[in-house]
């Protein structure tokens, strides 16, 4: 925990130089932040779906006779491990956002640092993906769009720091 804190500060660094949205729209997206991460969710459930399909087909398609002359077993024994590791961050970021939903929604600090997570690991998918794209060119695009992607969102996660990182959880008193 103590390594994600140090992680914490340092985006919150980087963002602290950054524009700000206004304060209204500060307010808006950490209200609404639950919801988004709920539609996050859902999408990443129905995506973890069509990927076991497609990992399915691609087994299906390893050593069959039939695509002897346009599949070689080495192309797609590598389209099978790089759908493999893209379902095993999918679902990573599918739980992490479905369990953020209720904190996020009762504005505790535990649904924005699930949320840190999330980029926390969708940082490491980009890294792993890139240097699964074996070559050049794939790895410098995959590392360049993907940056730009982790840039807005922790920069939309930074700006939602403040209303989610000093808030107590509320307690129910037994009458």
């Amino acid at each position: 925990m103590e390594y994600i804190s140090k992680l914490e500060k340092l985006v919150l660094g980087w963002a602290k130089n950054a524009p700000h949205l206004p304060a209204a729209g500060q307010k808006w997206l950490g209200a609404n932040v639950w919801w988004i991460a709920l539609v996050g969710a859902i999408i990443s459930g129905i995506a973890i779906l069509v990927s076991l399909g497609a990992i399915v087909t691609l087994i299906g398609t390893l050593g069959a006779p039939s695509n002897a002359y346009y599949v070689t077993s080495d192309y797609t024994s590598l389209a099978i491990m790089t759908a493999i590791v893209s379902f095993v961050f999918l679902v990573a970021n599918g739980i992490l956002l479905a369990l953020a939903v209720k904190p996020l929604q009762e504005m505790q600090k535990k649904g924005w640092v699930l949320l840190f997570l999330t980029l926390l690991v969708e940082a490491l998918s980009v890294v792993v993906h890139a240097v699964l794209s074996f070559s050049v060119v794939g790895f410098i695009i995959g590392i360049i769009f993907g940056a730009v992607g982790l840039a807005i969102s922790a920069y939309f996660i930074a700006e939602i720091h403040d209303q989610f990182g000093h808030r107590a959880r509320a307690t129910v008193k037994k009458a």
